[in-house]
């Protein structure tokens, strides 16, 4: 999804949570800018593979490999390799969890995370996307063993 729908949608998502919940002010923050910044590992794949650090070349670069991708049919797609988006998969959110054990904020991390997830899912559902690839890393690295970079 487009970074300005996650940003509009977990504004609004937030501001329902914030009037409806017993949340504070810095709870709500948290849970909105989690929302969003969660797609900071598009950024970290973009800068470590073409050692750039424009954010609008990020931005323009994801944009055209997104509009490439979804012209491919599913099973072409299948061919290639995704990348690996370590905030985005269960793996890290196990470890959130945990963490969340001796600093109950990092729980707010979660819930903005969930906000942005939610969005993603129905996208992958959308565009017939497998779910695994966004639900867990680890199976995306071992699936992109026996497949070719998507240039």
């Amino acid at each position: 999804m487009i970074p300005k729908h996650h940003i509009i949608i977990g504004a609004l998502a937030t501001i329902i949570l914030y009037l409806t919940l017993p949340i504070t002010n810095l709870q709500a923050i948290i849970i909105f800018l989690s929302s969003f910044l969660i797609d900071v590992d598009h950024y970290l794949i973009y800068v470590l593979t073409k050692k750039d650090l424009s954010q609008k070349n990020a931005r323009r670069f994801f944009h055209k490999k997104r509009i490439e991708w979804l012209k491919l049919p599913i099973r072409e797609q299948a061919k290639y390799k995704r990348h690996i988006y370590i905030f985005h998969g269960i793996e890290f959110w196990i470890l959130l969890l945990i963490i969340s054990i001796y600093y109950p904020i990092v729980l707010f991390i979660l819930y903005g995370f969930i906000i942005h997830m939610t969005l993603d899912y129905i996208e992958f559902i959308q565009y017939k996307q497998p779910f695994l690839s966004k639900f867990s890393q680890l199976w995306v690295y071992q699936t992109n063993k026996k497949k070719i970079p998507f240039n």
